[in-house]
């Protein structure tokens, strides 16, 4: 598959991303739906839309509605627990079907071009992708605590 894909040009490759962009992402979207609808087959799943990312989704879904859905699609992970938001919550079609097709259409782009060489990358040099992680991984705990551990101890100063 990775040499087939890597002769397609580059239009054909945005294009092939976007297909599959788009069959997963009505995938996601359908069986968001139909767990909203309590059907007894998919009634397992019901229970992942209690979970953090799902309840984080649907905040983010609320906060910015129709624009949730393509920005969604600039993100790894969290792009699927916004299309079974909009899935479960029962996004009218009339919207969610253009904003699936401008974020698929963003997702083909990004991985016709740029996105599968980081794949590939990482599949050849998996030590690289660890370094990596682990580098987004220390910033993140840092952007997260270090502001809350700065401001503790400015308090504490002050209460001495």
């Amino acid at each position: 598959m990775r040499a087939w894909i890597e002769n397609l040009d580059l239009g054909t490759a945005i294009l092939f991303f976007w297909g599959v962009g788009v069959l997963r992402t009505s995938l996601v979207y359908g069986v968001g739906r139909l767990v909203a609808t309590g059907g007894r087959h998919v009634q397992r799943l019901a229970p992942a839309f209690e979970t953090p990312v799902y309840k984080h989704a649907e905040a983010f879904v609320n906060r910015w509605g129709i624009l949730a859905v393509p920005a969604c699609f600039l993100t790894v992970g969290f792009q699927t627990a916004v299309i079974g938001v909009t899935g479960f919550t029962r996004m009218p079609l009339v919207r969610w079907i253009p904003a699936m097709l401008v974020g698929t259409l963003i997702w083909g782009a990004i991985y016709g071009t740029v996105g599968m060489a980081v794949v590939w990358a990482w599949l050849q040099r998996p030590w690289l992708a660890a370094i990596a992680i682990g580098v987004v991984l220390l910033a993140v705990l840092t952007l997260k605590f270090w502001p809350r551990r700065a401001r503790l101890e400015a308090r504490e100063a002050q209460d001495s």
